[in-house]
This record gives C-alpha cells, structure tokens and sequence, in this order.
C-alpha cells in the first residue's frame, strides 16, 4: 500500500514536469486588463500632487486610480494577523502601536516602492507604458534606516501615531536570571542582516467581479485569510467571494500584501477582470522581508560548563508597517534556549519602525537569528572554560527522561510552553555518528597542517510547529468511486497533495494515486487557516485522517445494510466494501447515500491543535574557508531531524535538504541592503545572491522520530527546522576554520576577509 511512511514519488511530480502545472500567469481570463504599480522613489516624503493627465492620454490605458479614488475609511489595513491571548499579553507584558498600512500612499510615503498608483490598460505593456506619464511631486523628508538611530530621542517620526517609532515591546523571565552568580559568561552583540524569501514565481493576484460575485486568484499561501480581508475591506458578505489559489511556484512567507485588496476592488470599480503580475525588482525590495535583527546576549554558567542562565536584548526592525506585531522576536525569545536545559532565562524585545520595507515570517521566521545567537554563545562558552564544544553540549542537553520539559514561560498561542515529546542527546549522538565526526576533526588538523583552513561546526535547535487555528478537511466519494480530497490548506511546493492523499490511503486502503486532493479555495471548504509556520502536516493531516476516519465508519455502514452485515465484519479492500464473500463498490454507496439520505458520501472536519508539537534536530557541517578571497565551501553536511510521524520519507527528505540550502544562503550570501537614504540597493540577482546547485553540499540525512501525543498522526512540521540550525552549524564551522568569534550573519567574503586580516569588530568578554 501507499499509506502513512511509504516513500511515495510526489502525485505533483508528472504535472509539473510535463508542463500541467496552472501557475497565476497561465489563467485566461476573458476581458482581463492589466495592472502596473506606481511606485515612490523615495523613502520618505511628503506628497503635494500625483499628475496622472499624460498616462490617461496614452493608446490602451484606461484607467489610473490613486487614494483620492478610495474612501477615507478604506484605504488602510488595520488588522494584524495574528490575535494574541489576553493572557499571554499580561504575562509578557506586551505592547502593540497600531497597525495601519495604506493601500495607497496618500499624504507621505514612509519607503521606497510605496504604491501611489495603479495603472490599468488593455494588455502589460500599455499600462508599463502609462506608468512612465505618471508625476508624482514629493517633497523628501529625512530617512531613518537604521534601527538604533530610529530609538533616538531627536530621530524623525514615521508616523505620527508611533511615538519615538517604537512598534512593539515584551519581556520574558523565566526563573531568577538576575540572581545567578557563576562568576563565568560570554557577551556578545550580534547582528543578523536583512534576508528575503526569493520564490521561483512572483506574486500576482487576478479578480473578476461578475453578476456580484467577486473570484480572485492569488499566489497566497492563506486563501481563507485573504476572503475575510476582502469581506472587510469592500464590504462584502462570504457568500459573494471566492479565493483561489492556483499552482504557486514557492512562498517562503508573506502575509497579506494591498495588492491583494486594491486590484480586486479595482475590478469592482471598473467592471473588468484585472490583472497584476509582480515583476522581479518589485518582489524583491517590496514583498517578504525577514530576519533584521540585532541581539546583546549573555550565557552564564559554571566553572564546570553548566549552563546556568542566557539573557537577551533584541531589537527587531519591522520596516515601515508591522503587520505581525511581536510574532517575529517572540518566535526568537520561544525557541532562544533550543535543546538545552536553561533554567534561568531573560528576554527583552522592542519592534522598531524603519523607512524600510515591512518585515514578515520568512522561513524559519525568528528562530535562525537566535540558534545563530546560541550557538555562537556555547562555542564562545567552549574556549573560555576549554571544553570540548561538543562535550560543552552534551552535558547541558534536556534529558529524555525530563520530557515532556516545561519550559517556563508561555507560548505566542498563551498556552503554557512544554517539549512535548523527543530524545535530544539521542539525536545529537546519532549527528554525530553519521556525520563521523572524530573523522571530520581529524581532516580538519590534517588540513590546516597543509595550510587549507578547514572548519567543523555543530548546531542544534527546535521548532514549535502546527500552529493554530483551525484546519478543515473533507473527504468524499463522486458517483464514479474516486476519493477526493478538499483541504483548507495551500500547497505551493512542499509535496502536500501527495502527503494528505497518504493520510487518506492508510484509513481508505487505497492506493494514494487513485486519491485526488485539491486544496487553496475557498469554495472547496467553507473554513480554513492555510499553510505557515510548519503548520500543514499537523493540522491539515490531522483533519484529513479524522475525516477519512469518519468517511469509512459511514461507508461501512451503509455497505453493512446493503449486504445484511455487521459493519465489524466488513472490511474496505481497494475502493471495495466486502464481508468476504460479497462486494460492493464506493460508486455504489455514493448512489446509496444520494438517494436514501440525500446527502454526498463525504465527512467534513475542522480540527484544531491543543498548542504547538516541538520538532528538533541537530547539524553538523564541515567547510573550507579559501583565506586569499574568503570564499566558503561547504563540505559536508548532516541533518538529524525529528518530525514525529513519518509521512513521506522522500517528501521530508526533500524539505530537509530545502531548509538546509535555504539557510546556507542566510549564512553566506543573502543581504537585503538599504543605504541611507532608505533605497534598496539589492534589487536583482546580481546584487541579491542566492546559493546555486555549485554551493549545496554533499548532505547525509536521518531521523530520530519521536511522535507527539498532541494530534492523532503524531505528526511534528519540518518545513523550517534545518533553515534555523543551518546557519549556526555553517558559522560555527568557519569560525573554528578561522579560530576566530564571528557576530555576523551573513558571512560574506568581504566580512570574513575582515576576520582573517583583524578588521573585524572584537566580540565583548566577561
């Protein structure tokens, strides 16, 4: 059979690759115009006119709207997307500026790419063409594009109801970190640059606006979400609005972008389907913006190397709107003491307005930026006491004896924080083994006796998945006998379909390829909460199995009074209901359940997680560091991942290595770059470098599963665990190439030429 844990080729696979697949760019809409943004290029500015004349003038263009063509009490979104427990608000003592991003810039931008206008033609080029006649006459205003310059008491305002452009604040305290006395720490100040999510399609968003109904397609990873945004913002009722989301080529992140509210409200305005694709230039210095972090951090321990308390200070740069609130630093304060028992613990965050673009989840989301921080800290640990890094580790590992571990503090859901279930020095032995790793250091000494510097590193972290809310999922039988299955989640390359028709299989027996599932419309499942945060495998497996759970409870039922039977004496055998001797088909009780309940042969569930399941793992990298250009190689490199259940082992192997190669770029090469006057100066491929197939090391891949008793697959996400540890794993290993203590990420040549010739900032000791 194809169910749970068989290593099934992806169903999506033949699609794709035979060119089947339905991207936002391939739907033909008929009477479809096309949309172009205008777009500042300034940071900041004080807007006295748009002059829109000329480009109305131009062949094809028919339209060109700004907020003067919007209500006053429109032309923001003011809902965050994330609601947060009255509870945890008290206990983390959280404050929150309003949020309120314009869909158009009415009287001041606030950064570089803001949208003015919307230009509006008969085909792409006609609106490009209009947009060009486009003037908009801003006065400039001083930018603040740096986030400690943007706390200063005389820095500039961005807006108006952010006084001293303080967005956000909390702090955490778990145990008495002020009170320990260990006579040992490490300080550092680390500095995680700005990254971006870089799928291999754009954004794009289509609307049609028919006989009062709206349909709009869009590249979103939560098409639910983006329905109830739209029902807000035109006033609209449920019923009148579908979202869809088509094949998308990669996400990575995001949220919900004006685009998505201004091109179907321009179609409703206008009364023709419109269109807008996102070029590269815009989805790079304009959609999903991540990491930006600066963290002062301390570790204390024992003479003996026990940890004994890890205080932080984290400043978050949020960019010019904050549409996830603390969501980001709160992520990095959760998961800043990973596998390690560290019982005093201290965390400070403040979310700081930028004139930048706004910062969102990207994967990993938090969570890379503090492992880094960790991990750095205990190799830093490690030379001042002279332990062994490794035995340093080792000997402060959460036992498996101690789990469930409670770890203190509450999670951002405002359910208490426990590490439900795993085995982390297990996991950490089994890096070890299969990474080899005495051999690693002894190639290590043998190259550096040869003048080739060479470095090993080693990481650790955790990941609380399957974040809430709700998933829904239902599961049905057509009058032909095939299995469908409808889930509220969106797949946009991670393998879902054929993990959920997995599910569907092991309850069904019947072969996942004979298992349709569609997923990422709002007109399949009345609710949904779509795919973020390593949430799909949890939720939507878990709404998947419940109702094909109940799908065969009804379909052995109904056989059970068509053949005379017990339903405990039949079993479901290939699209089959038997008692051993007689048969009757799926097609057949469909027709059963039509005609004498009225009702389709399907079971709908909506199933929500108690709190996040913690999925965990370890790396271990080994590099060379070329000293004359401070180019980085990476070697070798082995993931050890529990992600509980097991669904698929290709599909999770794939996201394994994905995370791996996505965090390799974090810790190497991806740097958004603003100047200072605020403009992105890393708008192509050029200057914005990604890892290529060159870069990606010979990986070794293992599982250490431990299932969770928090859903009923046992399921943990692994969409995002290896992008938190890459990065430390990779850094650490060239620190120990260089024997020095980086602070930076990334490390791109010129900063670790500046670490081989002492030009590097001195990492501050106590």
């Amino acid at each position: 059979m194809t169910g749970i844990g068989k290593p099934l080729d992806r169903k999506e696979n033949r699609r794709f690759l035979t060119g089947g697949g339905r991207f936002i760019a391939d739907l033909d809409v008929a009477g479809v115009h096309d949309a172009v943004f205008v777009r500042s290029s300034l940071a900041h500015g004080s807007i006295h006119s748009i002059d829109s004349s000329d480009a109305l003038a131009a062949d094809g263009v028919v339209a060109v709207l700004t907020a003067d063509d919007l209500d006053d009490d429109s032309n923001a979104i003011e809902r965050t997307f994330y609601t947060l427990d009255p509870a945890f608000v008290e206990e983390a003592s959280v404050f929150l500026a309003p949020y309120s991003e314009p869909l158009f810039a009415r009287e001041r931008v606030v950064r570089s790419g803001e949208a003015l206008a919307m230009v509006v033609a008969t085909d792409r080029a006609a609106a490009e063409d209009g947009r060009d006649l486009v003037f908009a006459d801003i006065d400039p205003l001083e930018v603040v594009a740096d986030i400690e310059a943007a706390l200063e008491v005389d820095s500039p305002q961005i807006h108006p109801d952010i006084p001293g452009n303080l967005h956000g604040r909390f702090a955490v305290k778990v145990g008495h970190p002020e009170a320990v006395e260990t006579g040992h720490s490490v300080t550092g100040r680390f500095r995680v640059h700005r990254s971006l999510g870089s799928p291999i399609e754009n954004r794009g968003v289509i609307a049609e606006w028919s006989d009062g109904k709206l349909t709009v397609w869009s590249t979103t990873q939560i098409p639910h979400v983006l329905k109830s945004f739209l029902c807000e913002a035109l006033g609209l009722s449920e019923e009148s609005v579908r979202v869809a989301a088509p094949d998308v080529g990669g996400s990575f992140g995001g949220g919900i972008y004006p685009e998505e509210i201004l091109v179907p409200w321009a179609a409703m305005k206008l009364g023709v389907p419109i269109r807008w694709l996102e070029d590269r230039t815009e989805q790079l210095s304009g959609s999903r913006h991540s990491r930006d972090q600066v963290i002062d951090a301390t570790l204390s321990f024992g003479s003996n190397g026990k940890f004994e308390a890890l205080s932080m200070r984290i400043l978050q740069d949020c960019g010019a709107f904050n549409p996830f609130g603390i969501t980001l630093p709160y992520n990095s304060a959760s998961h800043a003491r990973s596998v390690y028992r560290i019982d005093n613990f201290s965390c400070e965050a403040l979310c700081v307005a930028t004139n930048k673009t706004r910062n969102t989840p990207v994967r990993g989301a938090g969570r890379p930026e503090v492992i880094f921080v960790l991990e750095r800290l205990i190799d830093m640990a490690a030379e001042e006491t002279g332990i062994d890094a490794v035995a340093l580790r080792r000997q402060n590992l959460i036992r498996a004896e101690e789990m469930p571990f409670p770890m203190g503090m509450l999670y951002r859901d405002g359910v208490p924080m426990v590490y439900d279930s795993g085995d982390f020095p297990a996991q950490f032995e089994l890096a070890l083994d299969i990474s080899d790793y005495p051999e690693l250091k002894r190639q290590k000494a043998e190259a550096n006796e040869q003048g080739r510097l060479l470095g090993v590193g080693v990481a650790t972290h955790v990941e609380g998945t399957g974040f809430g809310p709700h998933e829904t999922a239902v599961v049905g039988v057509d009058f032909k006998g095939e299995v469908y299955v409808h889930t509220g989640a969106q797949p946009h390359g991670q393998g879902l379909e054929t993990s959920l028709a997995q599910v569907c299989s092991e309850v069904l027996d019947l072969e996942a390829n004979r298992i349709t599932v569609w997923g990422g419309d709002t007109a399949l499942t009345e609710t949904g909460g779509g795919t973020f945060g390593s949430r799909s495998a949890v939720t939507a497996g878990s709404a998947v199995l419940e109702a094909s759970r109940q799908l065969r409870d009804r379909a052995l039922g109904l056989a059970a009074t068509a053949l005379g039977s017990e339903s405990s004496q039949l079993e479901l055998r290939d699209g089959l209901v038997t008692d051993g001797k007689r048969t009757v088909t799926f097609a057949e009780l469909a027709l059963v359940a039509s005609e004498d309940e009225g009702l389709p042969l399907e079971a709908t569930i909506e199933w929500t997680p108690p709190t996040v399941t913690f999925g965990s793992g370890t790396a271990v990298a080994l590099v060379e560091v070329d000293q004359e250009t401070g180019l980085v190689d990476v070697l070798e490199y082995t993931a050890v991942d529990d992600c509980g259940t097991v669904l698929n082992p290709a599909v999770v192997k794939g996201q394994l290595e994905g995370g791996v190669v996505h965090g390799l770029g974090n810790a190497l090469l991806e740097e958004a770059r603003y100047d200072d006057q605020g403009q992105f100066l890393t708008g192509s491929f050029m200057d914005y470098l990604l890892p290529t197939a060159m870069d990606v090391p010979q990986m070794k891949v293992a599982h250490r599963s431990h299932p969770t008793p928090l859903n009923p697959l046992g399921a943990k996400g692994v969409g995002e665990g290896t992008t938190s540890s890459a990065p430390a794993a990779i850094i650490n290993a060239i620190c120990d190439a260089l024997g020095v203590q980086a602070t930076e990420m990334p490390l791109t040549p010129e900063r670790i030429r500046g670490l081989l010739t002492g030009k590097a900032k001195e990492t501050a000791w106590s």
